[in-house]
């Protein structure tokens, strides 16, 4: 099949440069896959740590006498949990403030009574695995993460087309290719419809 020979060329670069910079995210996403399928096989046993804190440093109260969302609480947060206040989901409930933060691969959730003037912090570790399923799936974690994740799915794309580009002009090797796409498909199409009986 005849190309414009700038398309072919541009297809060229975008797909072996894309490749370099996708091999690293092709390689996580394919042992992190597995890791997910059998997750009874790489899931740890979770180490659960507490800390107290008393006293509790001055929080700024509103006028129902509660902490309120604020510097001092976030630097409070970070220094003796390694809290991100803004990731984080407050609940008041009186004179105590509840604290439930969710990273990939753990959870934390901190009590602070104000009465006792103390904070009972639980911090759960699932282990590196479950750090890296949940990046996998991008579950609990930052903006940052979800936007390289988006930006990685777009350049999957791209580097599949060019690469399909590539496989035009050479018709014998475009006709094998596709025999073995189509065949490979309709295996995995009929392997899922078997899995869903």
């Amino acid at each position: 099949m005849a190309l414009n020979r700038n398309l072919v060329n541009w297809s060229r670069t975008i797909h072996i440069y894309f490749s370099i910079c996708l091999l690293v995210i092709l390689v996580f996403f394919s042992i992190t896959g597995i890791t997910l399928n059998h997750v009874d096989y790489f899931t740890a046993e979770p180490d659960v740590t507490e800390k107290i804190v008393n006293p509790l440093p001055l929080f700024p109260l509103d006028d129902q006498g509660q902490i309120t969302d604020s510097t001092e609480l976030a630097d409070f947060l970070d220094n003796e949990f390694d809290v991100e206040l803004d990731q984080a989901t407050l609940t008041q409930d009186g004179d105590f403030l509840f604290v439930d933060y969710r990273t990939a691969g753990a959870t934390v959730f901190i009590e602070i009574d104000l009465p006792l003037q103390e904070a009972l912090g639980e911090t759960t570790n699932y282990g590196f695995v479950a750090m890296l399923n949940d990046l996998h799936k991008a579950r609990d974690t930052t903006i940052l993460w979800k936007w390289l994740l988006d930006i990685s799915s777009v350049l999957l794309v791209l580097f599949s087309l060019t690469g399909f580009v590539l496989l035009l002009p050479n018709n014998y090797r475009f006709k094998r290719v596709a025999g073995y796409s189509l065949a490979a498909t309709v295996l995995l199409t009929l392997g899922y419809w078997l899995g869903t009986l």
